[in-house]
């Protein structure tokens, strides 16, 4: 989807964002990208990481709010915050120290919206896919081959002028929502969105596709799956999933803008199908029907007999103002699909306050933008289906369908489950207590489900000598910006993030830590963006593997910033 402050891009000096008026999904608000100033932006503006600081510190809001710059770190350099990473497999940070930053101020290091796969065929082969800001754009996989210990960069070829590219490659300049998707045979699929930001009142968008067939190691050229040259569609959120034979599936959110781009008509789930491994592909097919038009946040998964399921936060029939997850199923290769609701999804426009920043939802004492888009995966030894989402329903307010947001948000995630993909349980909430979780990934395999997310429980409490889980900054040292000697704390309540699972090995009724200490979301993208998604697996033994966007950075060699940190757990 179109966002202000970013296209979930793994690029390097790339936009942040393209702000659009389109706002999808129900009615909800996190769909809706407005300017700074709270009016609907020009389809043509476009935001460089500075950009956007200068954006944001102008909003009238801006002295009542916290913002942390990809180069302000004042806080951050005085103290040592956080101990050294742990060694060998727990969290490995990947992709820190391979590549020389461009610019040299360490403004541009960030990786997140991560993705965790593990190859059918060796589970020791663990692959993980992030946005990477270090360079210019480029497609970037990190792979292990000893179960996670450690891992390798992996430049993929083609995808840009600076990597070979040719055909309509040779015209993208960004692109962002990696995806991994292994098949059931070994072989590998790297999928993400490619833009080109030369049109100054439009741009071109498309989805595209690489294969590796040794695990990451090396890869083939991509192939251009959709391109949509005119300003009339967008193309958002891709995912990818893979079957036996040959199958390979990507769905995705197309947005139809109107003529020109004049306005949001809708957002439909759509797909395409490749029947050779991803060499050619099909037309784009409709996922969502007529009755879900307002769509985001697919996640494909294949079952063992072949079947395809697509899960996706849509409109409730009959009621745009409310959201639902919905289920469509295809049992004909991903050429036809029947739809059904599943669960509501708590996150209208009374759920939750809204960043300044974007204008999106956030959690109470936070700023980055949230979602309660799903996560489906499906157990290849017993084809268990498994979705998983995150909401405020606890909210009062929220749950009894409030026009406006009000008290402390108590987002929890959900998990429905099944044997069949018909017969579904009702949502049941897994997680507890008053702290925020968000973000959930799910991952299946053995008989094991297992659900990763981020977390405040163990967030420490600031306190009046004590800010490091606290929302201050200090503004220095960005070139060409006002300096200022004052730290501004505005608040003592806790805002350090976790990531941690719950399985059901145990019914869910414990959780498992896998960070090993709580770190500061606020130091990048003025604190309003950590990525969209996180990332689980489970191997045939019944490990759990996850991966998430850290805030540590390698202590006492770089200031913290957002990294990509690989957990391994049993």
């Amino acid at each position: 989807m179109r966002k202000l402050m970013s296209l979930s891009l793994f690029v390097l000096l790339l936009v942040l964002g393209i702000p659009n008026p389109a706002q999808a999904a129900g009615g909800t608000t996190h769909f809706k990208a407005l300017g700074p100033d709270k009016s609907q932006a020009r389809d043509d503006a476009l935001f460089y990481p500075n950009d956007f600081e200068a954006a944001a510190a102008a909003h009238p809001d801006a002295n009542n709010l916290v913002f942390f710059s990809l180069c302000r770190r004042a806080p951050f350099t005085s103290v040592t915050l956080y101990s050294p990473l742990s060694a060998g497999n727990a969290d490995a940070v990947v992709g820190d120290t391979t590549f020389t930053l461009v610019d040299g101020t360490h403004c541009y290091e960030p990786q997140n919206e991560q993705n965790i796969v593990i190859s059918p065929t060796n589970h020791q082969n663990i692959v993980t896919s992030a946005n990477d800001y270090r360079y210019g754009f480029q497609a970037l996989i990190y792979y292990s081959t000893d179960g996670g210990k450690t891992f390798s960069d992996v430049l993929l070829p083609g995808w840009d002028p600076a990597t070979g590219a040719t055909g309509l490659f040779k015209h993208v300049q960004a692109g962002g929502d990696p995806v991994l998707a292994f098949a059931p045979d070994g072989t590998l699929y790297y999928s993400a969105l490619v833009y080109d930001f030369s049109y100054p009142n439009r741009t071109p968008s498309g989805v595209a596709v690489a294969a590796s067939h040794d695990g990451g190691a090396t890869w083939g050229a991509p192939v251009m799956v959709h391109y949509d040259a005119a300003n009339n569609f967008f193309n958002d959120k891709e995912w990818i999933a893979a079957g036996a034979g040959g199958n390979v599936y990507v769905t995705w959110t197309l947005f139809n803008q109107g003529p020109h781009g004049t306005g949001y008509i809708s957002s439909n789930i759509v797909e395409a199908v490749s029947h050779d491994y991803g060499r050619t592909w099909s037309s784009p097919i409709a996922v969502s029907d007529g009755v879900h038009f307002s769509d985001q946040g697919s996640s494909p998964a294949v079952a063992p007999d072949g079947t395809l399921y697509v899960a996706y936060e849509g409109n409730q029939a009959g009621d745009v103002t409310r959201d639902q997850i919905v289920l469509a199923r295809s049992t004909d290769g991903g050429h036809t699909f029947t739809n059904v609701e599943l669960g509501r999804v708590y996150d209208d426009v009374g759920c939750y306050p809204l960043n300044v920043a974007q204008g999106r939802q956030r959690l109470s004492f936070e700023q980055f933008r949230i979602n309660g888009f799903p996560s489906l995966a499906i157990d290849p030894t017993t084809g268990g289906l498994a979705i998983a989402w995150a909401d405020d329903q606890n909210n009062a307010g929220c749950a009894n369908g409030a026009a406006k947001f009000s008290g402390v948000t108590n987002n929890q995630v959900k998990l429905i489950t099944s044997g069949d993909g018909t017969t579904w349980t009702a949502p049941r909430q897994i997680t507890s207590g008053a702290n925020d979780k968000v973000y959930p990934a799910v991952g299946a395999n053995d008989g094991r489900v297992a659900v990763g997310y981020y977390t405040r429980d163990y967030s420490p409490v600031p306190t009046a000598s004590d800010h490091a889980c606290g929302r201050g900054f200090l503004d220095t040292a960005d070139p060409g910006y006002p300096a200022s000697t004052t730290v501004h704390y505005t608040d003592l309540n806790p805002v350090c993030l976790d990531y941690a699972f719950s399985s059901s090995t145990d019914g869910y009724a414990s959780e498992t830590r896998v960070s090993t200490q709580s770190s500061n979301p606020y130091i990048q993208f003025s604190g309003s963006f950590i990525g969209d998604y996180t990332g689980v697996a489970v191997d045939s033994a019944g490990g759990v593997h996850a991966a998430w966007t850290d805030f540590r950075g390698l202590p006492g060699a770089t200031t913290p910033n957002q990294d990509t940190v690989v957990g391994n757990a049993h």
